[in-house]
């Protein structure tokens, strides 16, 4: 694959007294809407009309959902079988105001959940732990960003 550029058009929400910002995404032009939220609000001592997510929860958002394709379908090179409810994740961002009073992002922490036939285990585990190293978004903001993930697999039910 070449090298290639992603343009993203940017605006600020007409109207809005908090500086909402829109971006318009490929590849069907869905706009999204970034905001103010909870701490956000607080640590810029702010309240908006409305609450929407913050540009850092997409980031979080972002990072955490390329983790989890690339752990499924790493999980899918490795013939570790599983369906896509079989495995789910939280991503948790860390957020604090660095020296100068700006709130950096400085760690996304993964929390996996894998309903998984014990056979498996251990195949499982071996793609977990070398994951975070093939995904592009994690790869793009590392060192910047830390990336820790942890692995919960559960037996299936049995009926």
């Amino acid at each position: 694959m070449s090298d290639f550029d992603n343009a993203i058009p940017l605006s600020l929400v007409p109207g809005s007294k908090a500086l909402d910002r829109q971006a318009v995404l490929p590849p069907d032009d869905t706009t999204i809407t970034f905001g103010m939220h909870g701490a956000l609000c607080d640590h810029y001592n702010y309240t908006p009309d409305v609450q929407m997510p913050g540009t850092l929860d997409f980031l979080v958002a972002s990072v955490g959902g390329c983790l989890i394709g690339t752990f499924a379908g790493s999980l899918r090179r490795a013939r570790v079988r599983i369906e896509p409810e079989d495995l789910t994740a939280t991503a948790h961002g860390s957020i604090a105001p660095d020296e100068e009073g700006i709130l950096v992002l400085s760690k996304i922490t993964m929390a996996y959940r894998l309903r998984l036939d014990d056979a498996q285990r251990e195949a499982a585990e071996e793609v977990h732990a070398v994951h975070v190293g093939r995904c592009p978004n994690a790869r793009s903001v590392m060192p910047a960003i830390e990336i820790d993930s942890g692995l919960e697999i559960v037996s299936p039910v049995t009926a």
